[in-house]
């Protein structure tokens, strides 16, 4: 009996770096980032940052004096907006800044916007890499209903030039396969954020797809 205890706790131990690992993947989206930014992970180091990607407890973000960085905590909602030069250390529900005196503009996305929007990098990837898409003609109205009201709860809070609440709606619409419907999102992340490549990129390859008489661009 004694062996057999000491086997399991032989086990759970060794696995337990597996868990840790599993535990910590994801704790975050980068929603918005401008200027000179770059992270640190596990053999990564001094990567660009770059829109819609997603983040893990230990990453290491460092932001230079031109920077604004928005990212969202996929576990609790928190919302930190952080401009100008810092260190940060990612972790489970909130950053930590090398200056502790710093603090970042924080607020709290409601937990029913939460599972959509943590689908978003993997819309965002889906739309650039797609060479077809399979419309849907009934329109499900009490989804939909759902989405427009919460889509525009968020876009009342939220900055001019975020676009949380279009990756919110886009990631919606993406999963009832309303993709006609998502080229006045794309059209409106792209006029908030005109600089930013990877609203570039979907919003170009998207409308190569819904424009059949235009080349779709081979990936």
């Amino acid at each position: 009996m004694k062996s057999h205890l000491k086997y399991m706790i032989a086990i759970a131990v060794a696995l337990s770096p597996l868990y840790a690992t599993a535990a910590d993947t994801e704790s975050g989206m980068v929603t918005q980032v401008q200027g000179s930014a770059s992270y640190a992970s596990g053999q990564d180091k001094d990567k660009p940052i770059v829109s819609f990607m997603k983040v893990r407890a230990g990453d290491k973000l460092s932001l230079g004096k031109d920077a604004k960085l928005q990212l969202v905590y996929l576990k609790n909602g928190r919302q930190e907006t952080w401009a100008g030069a810092e260190k940060l250390v990612v972790g489970a529900e909130q950053s930590t800044a090398a200056n502790a005196a710093n603090k970042p503009k924080v607020k709290t996305l409601p937990a029913i916007v939460l599972q959509q929007l943590s689908r978003a990098p993997a819309v965002v990837s889906d739309l650039k890499n797609r060479t077809g898409m399979i419309m849907v003609r009934s329109l499900p109205m009490v989804k939909m209903r759902e989405l427009d009201k919460n889509y525009t709860d968020m876009r009342k809070e939220a900055d001019e030039e975020d676009v949380t609440p279009e990756l919110y709606l886009l990631a919606g619409l993406h999963e009832l396969k309303l993709y006609r419907d998502m080229k006045p999102v794309l059209e409106d992340m792209r006029r908030r954020q005109p600089n930013n490549p990877e609203v570039l990129l979907v919003y170009q390859h998207y409308s190569e797809l819904m424009n059949p008489t235009a080349p779709i661009t081979p990936k």
